[in-house]
């Protein structure tokens, strides 16, 4: 079989979107030929041979009108040799894709994951075949269409460590492409907290520096570090990151909390082996991909997205949290450092089958595959 992949971009490194190359690898091994559309092309190197990537043209510095006009030519192009398009998350690809996918009698098969609905979403929710999504909050719009898949998560690259007590040892590296902000050299032997995302009001960042600062300077708790890697999520941002840093500073928190700059996906696995806790605070209300790798990874985690509600509270109510509850958070927190290493292991040896039954990236691609046979 052979498949059509359109998505925003193809980079290993990049921070946001690094994961779809482990997705094209995984279905390039099921298929004959995939034929991959993006709008931005990064570093491809180690993709399989029968991997095909063609840019409609941002790198290259095209406008929007040459860029919907390039994707419709690529569309149209490939439609003939393939059995249908898979569309990562930009509803207006799944729209542009449509009519050369008609013409050739070929499948639109959408994935989403976000709890924003406009225009767009319906406009395309309409056009295509079938949308999957990762979760019941991931896509927000009641219809037939949508089947809840699961996310792709790549197990081999994060798997627990080997021994488990090493969790959290592991040696401190930046792995960052900018400069840490806020905070002196996090020093290890420490309860290590991190956090992975982009930086911007939606994700709550201010919520767990202050459970945090209670933590420290209302508890007495030294023996604990926390570092939160991501970029400003837009310009507009700046100013958000820059509030933080400000409470971090006042706080006086500089020798535990650290603003550590976007860290390049190759290294994500690196940085959770070396954490003890994973925190997201994100209000999106789809299912991050993040505390699943966190997850698989062997770290706990603590959520206060609402698409982890269930799944999580069923292992341990220690795992969620609601939105600007920092003392409710800082609670949490404490509990779980206090935790014995048995205990740790326990619960660690519920949420990592949990990731691999519902969330495998293995899995994914086979659902994926089996939408195009039907």
């Amino acid at each position: 079989m052979k498949l059509i992949f359109i998505t925003r971009k193809i980079d290993r490194g990049d921070a946001l979107t690094g994961f779809v190359f482990t997705w094209l690898a995984a279905l390039a091994k099921n298929l004959d030929r995939l034929y991959v559309i993006c709008q931005e092309k990064g570093d491809t190197s180690g993709l399989p041979a029968n991997v095909e990537i063609r840019s409609f043209g941002k790198e290259r510095g095209f406008g929007r009108l040459r860029q919907g006009y390039e994707l419709f030519r690529l569309s149209y192009r490939f439609a003939g040799q393939a059995a249908g398009f898979f569309v990562h998350m930009h509803p207006i690809y799944a729209i542009i894709a449509w009519l050369p996918a008609k013409l050739r009698g070929r499948k639109v098969i959408l994935w989403y994951t976000h709890k924003s609905v406009d225009f767009k979403l319906r406009l395309a929710h309409t056009l295509v075949d079938r949308v999957l999504t990762a979760s019941p909050e991931s896509f927000r719009l009641l219809s037939r269409k949508v089947k809840v898949v699961g996310h792709g998560i790549d197990l081999r690259k994060f798997a627990p460590l080997p021994n488990p007590l090493h969790q959290g040892e592991g040696r401190y590296n930046k792995r960052v492409s900018s400069p840490p902000r806020g905070g002196g050299e996090v020093g290890r032997r420490k309860f290590r907290i991190i956090s992975i995302g982009r930086i911007s009001p939606v994700k709550d960042y201010e919520s767990l520096l202050k459970a945090v600062e209670i933590l420290v300077n209302h508890k007495g708790v030294k023996d604990m570090t926390v570092e939160v890697y991501g970029r400003v999520g837009l310009p507009e941002h700046q100013g958000y990151l820059d509030s933080l840093i400000e409470f971090v500073h006042n706080a006086d928190l500089e020798d535990c909390v650290k603003f550590q700059g976007e860290l390049s996906y190759e290294f994500v696995d690196e940085i959770l082996h070396e954490a003890d806790l994973f925190i997201n605070m994100s209000g999106t209300g789809s299912i991050d991909k993040a505390v699943l790798e966190a997850a698989a990874a062997g770290l706990l985690v603590i959520s206060a997205n609402e698409a982890f509600a269930e799944p999580l509270a069923k292992i341990s109510p220690l795992f969620v949290v609601q939105r600007d509850e920092p003392e409710k958070l800082a609670e949490k927190i404490l509990a779980i450092k206090s935790l014995n290493t048995g205990q740790k292991q326990s619960l660690r040896e519920q949420l990592m089958p949990w990731v691999r039954k519902e969330h495998a990236l293995e899995n994914l691609v086979k659902k994926i595959i089996a939408e195009f046979k039907e």
